[in-house]
């Protein structure tokens, strides 16, 4: 009986041990690739061997993978488990990363909670309220473009990558043919190309090859041309004359290359010198003179994530920042710059309504200046980028993967019919002040509004108790009112981004007369809750004491006195010491003040008549300090304690004289008795 048993033990344990190898090497494997951003052959594997106990790590890759890939359904799932189950495994990368894929799913409200009580310090709280009362403002401007989502969309992904002379070109992962096309990882779609399309001809023809001297089985995106049309700038990998340069990471990084066009064909294709193997530069932009070339790039000593720089197309070197007024700690990406020199780009970290939105910054004589949102339905919860704009004729292109398209990224012709003029949101604050008691109206009384907690206005109430106030709106206010003879009210709230909305507070005064009543009620209703409580809790503590002394057959009652009964305790003629055969009974008084810690009692001792009194009160006062001294020395605190020597004063057989008592009977005059002086 025992080999089948046996035999099904171990296989269970190799099995075990199998599938523990088998889950091991799928994570190594996973992890591999998601450090070479293969994002899409990462997470089936992630997803084999995940679960909710699998390591914080591996979790928080798989999160980052669905982010990547823009799985924001799953990212989602995963970046909240990983802040549920501790908030530490989530730093502020990953904690932005989760307000992303909530706002890309237009769950605003958790999103800015979330952002709220996790990624903003209390000195910045203001600045992301007003960012929340910016949006409402770009947003009531209502829609300022027409949208198209063009005929050439497919399934897969389509962006809009630049205009050269009649065409205009396009970033695509067509399917490439042939046995060996390349796939990538990131997203498991071919390699992008660029593709051409007359751009009077959108709508009817198909979209061709631009160029095949500039196509490699890596990247190719992003083209911008010189005005005479024989020089183009482009993003492509990290890929020249059929040689790959890797990172240390062994990621392919996006560089920014020029090519010169000669008898119709690009030629002398070369790298710019500012681009580096471990960083990208991506997203040409040309400035209307030429002189100066703008690009995105995550190199070191940036704000953070992809920055916007510029650079001079005399000698490429020394790019310069735009700085922090247009670039942040996030992501700028895809300049462009138009015809009246204003600055175009997407971003996801100045103020948007999710992902990357399309921003404008005009010049000034030193750079740019602040970015503003230009608004919907270009903007959405999703990606939008790759903008393009004709300002004579307010047409133009932008890209977007929001869900309503065909499919991963696509390009929306557009048309601008308003333009970008934002103001800020009002509503109206309005009410009457009473009287709390009688509830009359009352006049004359001072309405004062503040925002932010600063005084911004006042006012006194008119004949009819009404106040009135113009406020902004999705902001903090209070209002105090107040009058002669009464106390003072207060409400505080939030505006919404309703415009024009009303909002009614009316306000409750008190007078002193009737708080100075309801003070002395109040009192007196005190007095007697204090004294019935009183009443409640020493009737209780008589009932367990009594129940204490019930329970205990060492706790009797004598008279008024409630003494713990023991072996008598018995001192040698003029000495204090404690005898040895005397410490089991001590020890059961212990054990029992032990039982009962709040206990306190009276060591009382006595001596018999022999000796005079202050002899006799000293000597007795030596023994019951003796006592004290043991109880101390086990455990029970002096608080609990009261040592008194009460000398010849209390004997329990009366003596007339020395000789009239054996020393039996001035033995027993000889004792120690513990008095219970309280319970608690």
């Amino acid at each position: 009986m025992k080999k089948p048993f046996l035999y099904l033990l171990f296989t269970f344990i190799a099995l075990a041990s199998f599938i523990a190898s088998a889950q091991d090497f799928s994570t190594k494997q996973a992890d591999k690739y998601f450090a070479r951003t293969y994002y899409a052959k990462a997470i089936p594997l992630y997803e084999e061997v995940i679960n909710y106990k699998s390591s914080t790590e591996a979790i928080r890759n798989l999160a980052d993978a669905y982010y990547y890939t823009f799985d924001f359904k799953n990212a989602e799932k995963w970046y909240r488990f990983l802040l549920k189950r501790d908030q530490s495994f989530m730093d502020d990368t990953h904690l932005f990363y989760y307000y992303q894929t909530l706002k890309a799913q237009e769950k605003y409200e958790v999103a800015d909670n979330l952002f709220q009580n996790h990624l903003l310090k209390a000195s910045e709280k203001n600045d992301y309220l007003q960012s929340l009362v910016y949006l409402e403002n770009v947003e009531a401007i209502g829609e300022r473009y027409t949208l198209k989502n063009l005929n050439l969309n497919t399934e897969k992904s389509e962006f809009f990558s630049g205009i050269y002379q009649d065409q205009v070109l396009i970033s695509s992962t067509k399917d490439q043919k042939g046995l060996f096309a390349k796939i990538y990882y990131w997203n498991n779609l071919p390699y992008l190309n660029l593709y051409s399309i007359p751009s009077d001809s959108l709508e009817t023809e198909t979209t061709s090859l631009f160029a095949e001297e500039l196509t490699t089985k890596l990247h190719e995106s992003n083209a911008v041309f010189t005005k005479d049309g024989k020089m183009v700038f482009f993003t492509r990998n990290n890929y020249l004359n059929g040689k790959k340069e890797k990172d240390t990471a062994k990621v392919t990084q996006l560089q920014i290359y020029k090519a010169e066009l000669e008898n119709e064909k690009w030629t002398n294709i070369t790298l710019l010198p500012f681009n580096h193997k471990n960083y990208s530069c991506e997203h040409p932009a040309l400035s209307n003179d030429g002189k100066t070339l703008y690009f995105a790039s995550n190199k070191p000593g940036g704000f953070g994530g992809f920055d916007i720089y510029k650079v001079n197309t005399g000698d490429f070197s020394s790019p310069e920042n735009l700085g922090n007024q247009i670039n942040t700690a996030k992501k700028e990406q895809f300049p462009f710059i138009d015809a009246e020199g204003n600055l175009y780009f997407s971003s996801n970290g100045h103020p948007g309504f999710g992902m990357l939105d399309v921003f404008i910054a005009k010049p000034t004589t030193n750079g740019f200046q602040k970015p503003d949102n230009v608004g919907i339905p270009l903007n959405s919860s999703y990606d939008d980028f790759a903008f393009y704009i004709d300002t004579h004729t307010k047409d133009g292109f932008f890209s977007s993967n929001r869900p309503s398209g065909k499919g991963s990224d696509d390009i929306y012709q557009i048309h601008e019919t308003k333009p970008l003029l934002i103001e800020d949101c009002y509503q109206f604050l309005k009410g009457k002040v009473f009287d709390e008691t009688t509830k009359e109206i009352l006049a004359e009384a001072k309405v004062v509004l503040f925002e932010n907690e600063i005084a911004i206005d006042s006012l006194l109430t008119d004949t009819t108790g009404a106040y009135s106030f113009k406020i902004n709106c999705n902001s903090s206010f209070e209002i105090i009112a107040s009058k002669a003879e009464y106390t003072k009210d207060s409400k505080t709230f939030n505006t919404s981004s309703q415009r024009k909305k009303e909002n009614v507070a009316d306000l409750y005064l008190l007078s002193e007369k009737v708080i100075a009543e309801r003070k002395q009620e109040k009192v007196e209703r005190e007095k007697e809750r204090l004294q019935q409580q009183k009443i409640e809790e020493e009737k209780a503590k008589q009932q367990q004491v009594k129940q204490i002394i019930n329970d205990e057959p060492s706790i009797v009652q004598k008279g008024e006195k409630t003494f713990i009964k023991t072996e008598p305790i018995y001192f040698d003629y003029d000495l204090w010491y404690i005898r040895k055969e005397s410490r089991k009974t001590l020890n059961k008084v212990i054990a029992l003040l032990n039982k009962y810690p709040s206990m306190k009692i009276e060591i009382g001792t006595h001596t018999d008549i022999r000796g005079n009194n202050k002899y006799n009160l000293e000597l007795s006062q030596k023994r019951s300090d003796a006592v004290l001294t043991y109880f101390n020395e086990n455990g029970i605190d002096l608080t609990r304690l009261k040592a008194v020597g009460y000398g010849e004063t209390q004997p329990i057989i009366h003596c007339e004289t020395e000789e009239s008592c054996t020393e039996e009977q001035h033995e027993i005059n000889r004792r120690c008795e513990f008095v219970i002086k309280s319970f608690y």
